[in-house]
């Protein structure tokens, strides 16, 4: 099973994730993945949760990933399971460049519990093409909770739902190298968590779909398809 990541500043990320939005442009199996960016080498499973949102730079593709991400978006993912009716959702996130795909926690589990529910797999199954040519995307699973409990109940809570979560696209099969899974507790709430509905909007699996380098470098070359 992958280690998960631990977020050692995640004061700074929660502070941060509402400035990188401005930003023009974004940029595991126990093998580790090596990124090059500017002459600096990093691993891709040593990165936080603001460093993965920025590790590949778009460079002067912008426009055609937005083309690309925004036909991904309604053609396949609004149109498949990902829609009001199943109250899941599916926005464009950083100038379009990246899908957000948002699941409802109760969809996936049960109240307080670890284990996925059997019908999980209708929901996470989508996700498996994103996974299939290496570094064509990154794909970041990010688990949030409510304010109920103790800060240690809700971490341990989103750190063990969001490993069952990774457990189950590498026991299916999926090649999980540039899948990334994240804990972030109740430190970026949706809404107030004031009441049974706003605390059930803020118990959710974010699942950001970043363009990776084999989509830049193929829109680099022309060759993304549309």
């Amino acid at each position: 099973m992958k280690n998960l990541l631990k977020i050692l500043f995640k004061r700074f990320a929660v502070i941060s994730i509402l400035l990188i939005t401005a930003m023009p442009a974004i940029g595991a199996s126990p093998k580790k993945v090596e990124a090059v960016e500017g002459g600096r080498i990093e691993e891709l499973d040593k990165m936080d949760f603001i460093e993965m949102l920025n590790s590949v730079d778009v460079k002067n593709t912008s426009e055609l990933i937005q083309k690309f991400q925004t036909k991904e978006g309604k053609t396949r993912l609004l149109n498949g399971k990902y829609n009001p009716k199943t109250e899941c959702t599916v926005e464009a996130y950083r100038n379009k460049e990246v899908l957000l795909v948002t699941i409802p926690a109760h969809l996936l589990f049960a109240p307080n519990m670890t284990e996925l529910r059997k019908e999980a797999s209708d929901y996470l199954a989508p996700i498996k093409r994103y996974l299939k040519e290496p570094d064509m995307y990154r794909v970041m699973l990010v688990m949030h909770t409510d304010n109920t409990g103790s800060e240690s109940y809700r971490e341990q809570l989103t750190t063990d739902r969001v490993n069952a979560v990774f457990d189950w696209f590498e026991e299916s099969g999926s090649d999980t190298r540039y899948l990334f899974s994240y804990s972030l507790g109740d430190d970026m709430p949706l809404r107030p968590n004031d009441s049974m509905d706003n605390r059930d909007k803020n118990r959710r699996l974010e699942i950001y779909l970043l363009p990776g380098k084999k989509m830049v470098e193929q829109a680099q070359k022309g060759r993304i398809a549309f």
